[in-house]
């Protein structure tokens, strides 16, 4: 019984749908005055096969630096992409926008990159800034 229940488990895994779209070399942002920029080397899709679901870029300010699970702050800023086919990426992504201030104060700032999955939008990868930021 234990060895059909592995075999089970290995074939599972083996369809079940890995979400590789990740942010590759430098990323960063400039704001100046309403606006704010955001802007990165490249957004791949590391699939062996599929398409991703659409992509959201976005910017977050946050009490305290972010390292992964959810995501508590304030969103000053994102932007969405097509769906990402297995193989390709995005190349020199910059967007400029309005930015939504935080209420005044000292706060981390982090990238993410969000993927529509399952009816939702999830954190599929980011990076959060050196530092902290006034406002």
């Amino acid at each position: 019984m234990k060895k059909l229940l592995l075999l089970l488990f290995i074939s599972l895994a083996s369809f079940s749908s890995i979400s590789a779209q990740n942010f590759s070399g430098s990323w960063g942002y400039k704001i100046d005055g309403k606006y704010i920029t955001l802007y990165g080397d490249k957004i791949e899709n590391q699939n062996n096969g599929g398409r991703s679901g659409t992509l959201k870029v976005a910017i977050y300010a946050t009490n305290y630096a972010y390292n992964g699970g959810y995501l508590n702050g304030y969103l000053l800023y994102e932007y969405s992409l097509d769906p990402l086919n297995a193989g390709y990426y995005y190349s020199d992504v910059s967007k400029t926008g309005w930015c939504t201030y935080p209420p005044g104060g000292s706060y981390s700032l982090t990238i993410v990159l969000l993927e529509y999955i399952s009816y939702e939008y999830e954190i599929v990868d980011y990076i959060t800034m050196d530092g902290y930021m006034y406002f």
